[in-house]
């Protein structure tokens, strides 16, 4: 019996001690593991505990930029009599209707750099074109005052006072534009602006051509942005000669333009017998190169410039490639002017560059087969200097001209089967 009490004893302690410990791994859960690895032989634990890697945060998703939508539609001069010979827009290395292929110059963002030594702000283009010290700009005697061009200016007018800020216009949208397209090979100005301002751009092109000086802007567009808008209609156009570099936005207490008035050189009477005459005289010359090559074509056309203009300051309507043309003297807008608009109905693409050249001036810059030259048929048209300023590179006129404004997003030129020595 007193075995049998002894027994039950010991297992009574033996229960006591098991509670005790369940209760003191639960209070103490890092006994268990002691316990664990003492029986299983692993030792003791490090006392450090391993970290749970967190799960990674998703990256957030990166938007290609929006292309534009590229087109070979062109848009037709509504005034004109004979539509532009302009070829629709080809793919990279496809040949233009001028038979040449046209290198293409891949899009990089546009970056801010100090420019210490001419007091503006340097800007690289989106095409990589980086403007020259302006300070370093020098002017050949030769060429000394030959420049004119005016850029385009706007007048700010602030509306009445409207509830909420906003104005409402009794003018319409005129022509909206809907419907056209501009090829990205013979119109850059419209390919570096947002969809907004194309649309804009679209609009104000086509109020333009219909002789449309006011109108209410189709888009809600600051009035900080409306500059560059109307400059890449004007810059893109020279067929638009009655279009001045002038024009009026007035905005509302929000500043955004509410109505946009353009500014026209000439009555719409007068356009209608000037528009023959242009038309005839480009026609002529046009039909003096059109069995020629397109590097040809483009000597020819800057020949036969020099020949029928000369340079002169104060004529009417000379920034508008009418007075070159037509007229027969301008400065160095017109000249670039009638140049341009010949080079795009040759087929050839042609664009209309400004900047500083000792003075607010304006060439062209052209496309040919291996890239892109740089051409001042003003400069050029000088005694004994026929192709002082004609297919040269970036680097060749970086002592002389530098680009400003939107022309900093041109092509570079860098073109070399084709510059003149």
């Amino acid at each position: 019996m007193k075995i049998l009490k002894n027994i039950i004893a010991g297992i009574g302690v033996l229960a006591a001690i098991l509670c005790a410990l369940i209760i003191f791994s639960a209070v103490n859960p890092g006994i268990t593991q002691t316990l664990s690895s003492l029986i299983s032989g692993d030792g003791l634990p490090s006392g450090e505990e391993e970290a749970v890697p967190e799960e990674d945060e998703e990256p957030e998703s990166f938007q290609e930029p929006e292309e534009y939508e590229e087109s070979s539609d062109i848009p037709q001069d509504v005034s004109s009599e004979e539509p532009e010979d302009v070829s629709g827009l080809p793919e990279e290395d496809e040949e233009t209707s001028s038979g040449q292929s046209v290198q293409r110059q891949p899009e990089e963002p546009i970056r801010v750099s100090s420019n210490e030594n001419s007091g503006r702000e340097s800007v690289r283009g989106m095409n990589g074109y980086e403007p020259p010290a302006e300070s370093g700009v020098s002017v050949p005697e030769a060429v000394s005052g030959k420049s004119g061009y005016q850029p385009i200016t706007e007048k700010s007018e602030e509306l009445p006072d409207a509830e909420g800020g906003e104005y409402t216009s009794d003018l319409g949208y005129g022509e909206t534009g809907d419907g056209l397209s501009f090829d990205s090979i013979f119109y850059p100005y419209y390919q570096m602006l947002e969809p907004k301002g194309q649309h804009l751009y679209r609009q104000i092109y086509a109020n333009a051509a219909a002789y449309n000086a006011a109108f209410v802007p189709i888009e809600a567009v600051p009035v900080s942005e409306i500059k560059d808008v109307v400059m890449a209609v004007y810059n893109d156009h020279p067929e638009l000669f009655w279009l001045n570099t002038i024009f009026t936005c007035k905005y509302d207490q929000n500043k955004i333009c509410a109505e946009l008035e353009l500014e026209f050189n000439m009555t719409l009477e007068e356009l209608t017998v000037s528009s023959k005459e242009f038309y005839r005289i480009t026609n002529e010359i046009l039909s003096q190169v059109q069995n020629l090559g397109a590097y040809e074509k483009e000597a020819r056309l800057h020949d036969i410039l020099i020949e029928r203009v000369t340079y002169e300051k104060g004529v009417d309507k000379n920034q508008s490639a009418y007075s070159a043309l037509v007229d027969g003297k301008s400065v160095c807008a017109g000249y670039a002017r009638a140049y341009q608009y010949l080079m795009q109905r040759a087929g050839i693409p042609c664009f209309y560059c400004t900047g500083y050249a000792g003075q607010d001036h304006a060439w062209n810059i052209v496309g040919l087969d291996d890239g892109y030259y740089n051409v001042d048929v003003t400069w050029d048209d000088t005694p004994g200097g026929q192709y002082d300023y004609f297919n040269k590179t970036d680097e060749m006129y970086a002592d002389t001209h530098v680009r400003r404004e939107l022309s900093v997003n041109l092509p570079k030129c860098e073109g070399q089967r084709y510059v003149v020595p």
